[in-house]
Formats: C-alpha cells, sequence, structure tokens
C-alpha cells in the first residue's frame, strides 16, 4: 500500500512540474488560440458528415479585419467527429476559412501574404492552356468559413483554446453528359465554355476569363458520354454547353447550361446537388443526314421536347 500511494505522489507531482511553466508568473508563458473542427452539412442534409475525400487542409486565420494573420497546411488528414486542428494567435477576434484538395499540379496558386491578404483576395486560378482548361475529373474540392471567435489572453486565463466549427461545402460539380442517335458518333464533341475558373480565399468566384473543358467523348453502343468536373456554379456567370459536329464545325446545341439546362429542373438545387446527368436524343427529321436535337433531360427529367414545340 505505501508503494501504492508512493507512486500516485510522484505522478502528481510530474503533472504539477509540467504545467508549472503555464501558472507561475502569472500565466506567463500559457498560450491561446483557436481549436477548429470540421464538418459537411449542407441545406438539404439533417445530419453532419465527415467526407472521406478530405485528404487535406489548408487554414487561413483572419483578424476582424479580415487581414491574414497566419495559414498553415495539414496533410494526411481522416476527417472525423474529434478530428480538430490547434492554431496559436494573440488574443482578439479571429475567423478561419478552410480549402481541401487544391492540388498544386492541377490549380496557380497565388501565395497568401501575412498582414496584407484579405478574404477576398484571389486564391488560384484553374490551370490552362491557349484558353483550354486544365481538367479536373475525379477531383474534389471544398471550401468552408467558421464564424468570429474572441481569444482572450493566455495572461489572463491560463492556456485556452476557443472552439469553432468550419462547415466544409463542395465547390466541384460532376457533369455526365449523353447523346443518343447520331450516326458516327466519334464525328461529334462536347464542350463547356465557363468564365468560373478562379476562386477567391472566401469562396466566391473571382473575375476572369472565359476557358474551354473540353472530355475525351467515348462511344458506348452508339451514344457519346462526355465527362466533367467543373468548378463552382452559379448564376450571373457564363457556363454554356456545346455539342458540335467536328468535321464541318457545325454546332448542333449551344445553351446555358444553367439558365437552359439544370435550373429547369425543379428538383436541382445547386448548393446540395454536385452529380448532375444530361441526356440529349437527336433525329435526321428530313432523312437527309442532318439531324437536331428533339429532347434534352436532366437527372430523368424531360426540360426540353424540341418535337412538341416546333
Amino acid at each position: 500500500m505505501n508503494f501504492r500511494y508512493s507512486f500516485i505522489l510522484v505522478m502528481t507531482l510530474i503533472v504539477l512540474f509540467l504545467f508549472w511553466g503555464c501558472i507561475k508568473d502569472d500565466y506567463a508563458d500559457c498560450t491561446q488560440g483557436i481549436r477548429v473542427s470540421f464538418y459537411s452539412q449542407n441545406p438539404c442534409q439533417a445530419e453532419r458528415s465527415y467526407p472521406e475525400q478530405i485528404k487535406d487542409l489548408t487554414l487561413f486565420v483572419f483578424d476582424k479585419n479580415e487581414v491574414l494573420v497566419s495559414y498553415k497546411q495539414v496533410n494526411a488528414v481522416e476527417l472525423q467527429k474529434d478530428f480538430s486542428q490547434l492554431i496559436e494567435t494573440e488574443s482578439g477576434m479571429y475567423s478561419v476559412l478552410a480549402w481541401a484538395g487544391l492540388a498544386p499540379d492541377l490549380y496557380e496558386m497565388v501565395g497568401p501574404q501575412v498582414g496584407t491578404t484579405q478574404k477576398q483576395t484571389l486564391l488560384f486560378r484553374l490551370k490552362r492552356a491557349s484558353e483550354i482548361a486544365s481538367s479536373i475529373t475525379d477531383t474534389r474540392l471544398y471550401f468552408g468559413e467558421s464564424t468570429l471567435a474572441y481569444v482572450p489572453n493566455a495572461g489572463e486565463k491560463g492556456t485556452i483554446y476557443e472552439d469553432v466549427s468550419v462547415n466544409m461545402q463542395e465547390v466541384t460539380n460532376r457533369l455526365e453528359v449523353s447523346i443518343e442517335g447520331l450516326p458516327n458518333v466519334q464525328d461529334y464533341e462536347v464542350v463547356i465554355e465557363s468564365n468560373n475558373g478562379a476562386m477567391n480565399i472566401n469562396g466566391t468566384i473571382a473575375t476572369d476569363e472565359l476557358i474551354t473543358h473540353t472530355s475525351e467523348s467515348t462511344d458506348e453502343s452508339g451514344v457519346l458520354h462526355a465527362r466533367f468536373t467543373l468548378l463552382k456554379l452559379a448564376t450571373g456567370y457564363t457556363h454554356t454547353i456545346v455539342v458540335r459536329d467536328k468535321p464541318h464545325g457545325t454546332e448542333l446545341y449551344r445553351g446555358s447550361l444553367l439558365g437552359t439546362l439544370l435550373l429547369k429542373n425543379p428538383s436541382v438545387n445547386l448548393d446540395c446537388d454536385h452529380d448532375f446527368t444530361i441526356k440529349f436524343t437527336t433525329k435526321d427529321q428530313c432523312s437527309c443526314g442532318t439531324y437536331t436535337i428533339m429532347e434534352v433531360w436532366v437527372n430523368n427529367w424531360l426540360v426540353h421536347s424540341y418535337e412538341t414545340e416546333m
């Protein structure tokens, strides 16, 4: 029994010694900062989730004036309910902005500058060559921002980390396009023209030039298929989908991806949905080799029937 009590006494002294550096001299050696946790929950979800696709985090800390005070990169992330990151700060008001999936081989990053960079500063541009965008197919990009949190002075309360949470929302979208009824499928292609290839640190779309997204078209039993991954989709920007005959350069279809197609399906919500299917059906109306679009389906919803409209 004496040995047991002696062991407890020794362990107690060790713990007190470890914390002595914090409690001596009126907390002079204590630290303060933010403890950041992460989850994902869009407006259509009842519960929080922890996407396994999030494998890395880039964290930006801004003060109350929205000026960058620090940033860090975290790799080998396994997002879970109890996962968090500690960030030391001085006393004050702060918010944390987080990104996941910023692959340097896909995006031209703009280096942040502590003390000058603000939330609305350009973060990246999608890499491109001669206005043809690099493909980001099979990748996902996430963004989130915490609320403002006040971090007190550790000299008054001892080591303290204020808890904030960041809701990571996906800002990439997958598009599967199919076209039925075409002869010589290999003679046709689908492209998307958009000006949403750059984003600011605060998750808004940045000013950018019009770039073209291409896709390797495949022929599956006489049906043309094309796959795209696009950045954030929002009204007020250019998102045009084009189907064209490559040998002749003629366009079979040109229309707004949002206004004419996706948002014509009443069940589509851009804040919640990130996977879309668009199916075109075609027909040679005059039996002369001139093909026209007859129907357009978005996520199995008929949004246009040109046969009846014409």
